[in-house]
């Protein structure tokens, strides 16, 4: 869908802590308008591909998703909530409303991000200079240990 020329963009890992909470719906782009008619969708310019690292259950709180809103964000559609293996991959349309689901589990949810587009694609609303031009420098690492213990504080 792509082409050949495809690129790689960005790529991540998402991780859900137990007791987090539904995300908002959101799609990861906006269309792409032609001359300011706004009947025209273009083809498709980038793709997520989602890779959980754990089998996905309902209660790890897994992406909910609207078929079809890829072409019509407001788009009224029954939505989908694929849960698949870890190590599969599904793939979707950088426009496409979904969301993250909460995890009422009590395990964390690892999920790797992986983001191609065409070469003209810039994401601009996501990975900005702006939005992470004020983030805290990074002033003591704390080992493996050290950060799972805080993290069992905050949740105790």
């Amino acid at each position: 869908a792509l082409g050949a020329d495809a690129q790689l963009t960005h790529f991540g890992c998402m991780l859900s802590f137990p007791g987090s909470a539904t995300q908002p719906w959101h799609s990861d782009g906006p269309h792409i308008r032609s001359g300011g008619d706004s009947r025209f969708v273009a083809p498709c310019h980038a793709i997520n591909i989602f890779v959980p690292l754990v089998d996905m259950t309902h209660a790890l709180g897994p992406t909910e998703f609207v078929p079809g809103s890829h072409f019509d964000f407001d788009k009224k559609a029954h939505s989908r909530t694929p849960t698949i293996k870890a190590g599969s991959a599904l793939l979707f349309d950088y426009r496409l409303k979904h969301r993250g689901l909460g995890n009422s589990s009590s395990e964390e949810r690892p999920l790797l991000y992986i983001t191609y587009a065409r070469p003209f694609f810039v994401d601009v609303f996501n990975f900005d200079q702006k939005r992470y031009s004020s983030l805290p420098a990074v002033t003591q690492h704390a080992s493996r240990e050290e950060r799972l213990q805080k993290r069992q504080r905050l949740h105790s």
